[in-house]
């Protein structure tokens, strides 16, 4: 079954799902604003009921964001100094068919994130610093280090939800204009979503490197940590 979001590309779902979250924002009686010069850092002024708030602004397809954390986990980039975090999340990963909307009290995801942070120093993973660090926007397993402070969506419901096909035609030109201005950086490497995860790969050591990359990023732990047996069978 065909992934929509994948096979247009990452440029052009990466501006599909931000402007969800602006159209999103607009629906919710938001007017937004984009603050110049922040590239893929993505940070907007949103002004409601005469009040303005600046919200970063996160996407994702597997539905986990990023924040790195900077001096030990004291500070965290691009969130400490926002009121709000808007986020854009597909409602499927491999088959998704839907955006979801959703707007985040800032302090709550500093707060989930300075717990999952704690949680994996505390049973010994290696967080790095300047480094996106992952926490899941749905229910976890609170005893896996990893998902720890999942679950903020539970608590805070979408504000809006898209279809794919809706966001393809009927995107506000002012909306889809501000979004094409964000232009790349080289700390979005950090706080964005990467490439795909499911490459193609040419040998089984790699398949191996990614399904142990896969299992650090899910469990918070160290990939050094992570050992996997291979039995083939003829």
């Amino acid at each position: 079954m065909a992934n929509r979001l994948k096979d247009m590309g990452e440029t052009a779902s990466w501006r599909l799902m931000v402007s969800a979250a602006i159209e999103g924002a607009k629906k919710a009686g938001f007017e937004a604003k984009r603050q110049p010069g922040r590239g893929l850092s993505n940070t907007w002024e949103l002004t409601k009921d005469g009040v303005t708030q600046v919200a970063s602004v996160r996407t994702t397809r597997d539905r986990w964001i990023a924040f790195p954390p900077l001096d030990g986990g004291t500070r965290w980039k691009t969130l400490d100094n926002v009121e709000l975090v808007l986020v854009a999340a597909a409602d499927d990963y491999e088959n998704p068919q839907n955006v979801d909307v959703y707007v985040f009290p800032a302090g709550e995801v500093r707060e989930r994130f300075d717990a999952s942070y704690k949680a994996r120093i505390d049973n010994g993973h290696k967080v790095r610093n300047d480094y996106g660090m992952w926490v899941k926007l749905d229910a976890g397993d609170p005893s896996v280090p990893g998902q720890v402070g999942a679950g903020i969506a539970e608590e805070h419901p979408s504000i809006a939800r898209f279809s794919i096909d809706e966001l393809e035609t009927q995107i506000t030109p002012a909306t889809e204009k501000a979004v094409e201005e964000a232009t790349p950086e080289p700390e979005a490497a950090a706080e964005q979503p990467q490439a795909d995860p499911t490459p193609v790969f040419t040998n089984v050591g790699g398949v191996l490197s990614w399904a142990r990359a896969e299992i650090a990023r899910l469990s918070g732990m160290s990939t050094d940590a992570i050992k996997l047996d291979l039995k083939i069978e003829a």
